[in-house]
């Protein structure tokens, strides 16, 4: 569907939370909150690796405002159940402090199958990322918009880092959920494709030849769905709070929806090497807005504040038909006040204890976040 001449993608927002106990440490809890939470919730709330993990994703919503409500929903239902147990979720890409070897695995044969397959490298995977789904219908348009929309990852990862704490370390990255999630194959970066024909072959390579049973085991910063007709951006970490979280689905939004503009007027944007935009994710991952990135067409060196703007101006024409504009431009207060991880280091220098970071981490996930009543 299209507004003056804009394509009004639908989206879909997906978030993995720690469940933390009064003292900050994680907690296996999953199983008790699933009961208590699918009479609320439905499907819309799932079990992830770790039993401390809570996976919550929106249905499936026209805009940014609708999916405003549908955060707020999940993350205060969440909150009540989990409150009179002692509880809460917090939404960071690495918790600060709690160890892998401590969690407790979910009973799941998926699981089992993937730990049996990768080991340690999935024992270890105690990370939290946000993936954002955009519905483009037309299965060429997925692969083209892939191919073009993997120049912004970068720029996504930057304003998103949140986990500069890897087991009670300050590990000296903005995103070292990003470390632990280059370990497992099929990740980073991925190559672009001629056709969907040409991508939809390297499936049916990886299925016959027992690499995977499926197209969701490929696990690319930016993919097309295995089943459902979206391309859906998985590089960012778990966003701290619900205007970080909006901020970053509109811009992915705005952006698939100026691309598909452009290709409509006959104007495409260039298709960079996937090895020249993994040096600026790995500046993204390494000093998030901090970071210069490279602009490849100048061949220099670009602080990341000043790429905001341009991205914002990239943009500017088809927020407004979105109905995103404030939501996008959100960016500005990340670049003037920091990321997630600017913040949990700010906490960290000021208190010099990681149980303050984790207190800090649950107070903003639910910041803005009204009280849901159960009854």
């Amino acid at each position: 569907m299209r507004t003056g001449g804009v394509p009004r993608l639908t989206i879909g927002i997906e978030e993995e939370f720690q469940i933390v106990d009064g003292d900050g440490q994680l907690k296996s809890h999953i199983d008790t909150l699933l009961t208590a939470a699918r009479p609320h919730l439905g499907e819309r709330v799932k079990a992830e690796m770790m039993q401390s993990v809570v996976e919550v994703g929106t249905k499936i919503c026209a805009d940014v405002s609708e999916a405003r409500d549908e955060l707020l929903q999940l993350r205060g239902t969440l909150a009540s159940l989990l409150r009179p147990m002692g509880l809460r979720i917090a939404s960071a890409g690495t918790h600060p402090f709690s160890h892998w070897q401590d969690q407790q695995v979910t009973e799941h044969e998926r699981y089992k199958v993937l730990e049996e397959e990768l080991q340690d490298v999935i024992r270890e995977l105690l990370i939290f990322g946000l993936h954002v789904h955009v519905g483009i219908p037309d299965r060429e348009q997925r692969i083209e918009i892939m191919n073009e929309a993997r120049y912004f990852l970068p720029h996504l990862l930057a304003i998103s880092t949140s986990s500069p704490f890897w087991l009670a370390r300050n590990t000296g990255l903005k995103s070292y959920r990003q470390i632990v999630w280059q370990r497992f194959p099929r990740t980073g970066i991925p190559p672009d494709f001629n056709s969907y024909d040409e991508f939809e072959n390297y499936v049916e390579l990886m299925v016959r030849t027992k690499c995977i049973d499926d197209g969701k085991k490929i696990w690319w910063d930016l993919r097309p769905h295995a089943f459902y007709p979206t391309i859906e951006f998985r590089v960012c970490d778990a966003a701290t709070t619900i205007d970080e979280t909006l901020c970053i689905a509109g811009l992915v939004q705005a952006i698939c929806a100026k691309l598909l503009m452009l290709r409509s007027r006959n104007l495409g944007f260039r298709v960079y090497h996937r090895a020249l935009i993994n040096e600026n994710k790995n500046r993204a991952a390494r000093y998030g807005i901090d970071a210069k990135l490279i602009d490849f067409g100048k061949k220099a060196e670009v602080p990341y504040v000043d790429l905001l703007g341009e991205l914002l101006e990239f943009i500017d024409d088809v927020v407004d038909e979105l109905g995103s504009r404030k939501e996008v431009e959100y960016l500005r207060v990340i670049a003037r006040d920091g990321t997630s991880a600017d913040r949990q280091l700010r906490v960290f220098k000021e208190t010099g204890h990681l149980h303050k970071v984790v207190d800090a981490l649950a107070e903003e996930t639910l910041r803005g976040v009204p009280e849901v009543s159960l009854a």
